[in-house]
């Protein structure tokens, strides 16, 4: 199988960050009479989460909506860095870069409006859903055929933990 540009990217990946609304969910938000949203999350995309962390690449939450289902799924799945509120999402890359003294090369960003831009414009690989933004789709490494909140964080960290030459361990320990 050739390597790929992507591939060769995904290689030198130890951090995923992702956008919510709009990739980890549809980017529909519920009201009701209690104040908040409720939002519904792939588990496609959680149990990505856990095979990331467990190859020893965290993954960071970085969302320009606050929103306690953000936080409580970030919670459910072990995420420590969520940053939910944050527009200004630039500051929160350099501090994440600062935390775990990366270089912009070794992150990839998941996003899929505006305010993902100045991520996708820097990291080492760059990823949206089908339902991207033209501007964000023009910017992206790789625009999945997924549209948001379909498994778009599952299919990217296949990607990069195959590349890697850790996807063998991950099957593996499910095979009993």
């Amino acid at each position: 199988m050739p390597v790929d540009d992507l591939d060769l990217r995904a290689t030198k990946i130890r951090l995923l960050c992702t956008d919510i609304d709009g990739v980890l969910t549809t980017g529909a938000l519920q009201y009701g009479a209690v104040p908040g949203n409720d939002k519904a999350f792939h588990v496609r995309d959680g149990a990505a989460i856990k095979w990331l962390q467990r190859s020893g690449i965290p993954v960071a939450f970085i969302s320009g909506l606050a929103s306690k289902a953000t936080e409580h799924r970030a919670q459910d799945l072990g995420v420590e860095d969520c940053f939910a509120g944050h527009l200004a999402k630039k500051p929160v890359l350099d501090q994440l870069c600062a935390k775990y003294g990366l270089a912009y090369d070794q992150i990839a960003h998941l996003g899929d409006d505006l305010p993902d831009l100045p991520l996708l414009r820097r990291v080492g690989l760059a990823c949206c859903p089908a339902d991207a933004v033209p501007e964000v789709k023009a910017a992206c490494h790789w625009v999945s055929d997924l549209p948001g909140g379909h498994g778009l964080l599952r299919a990217v960290a296949e990607r990069i933990l195959k590349a890697q030459g850790r996807w063998a361990d991950i099957v593996a320990s499910y095979e009993v």
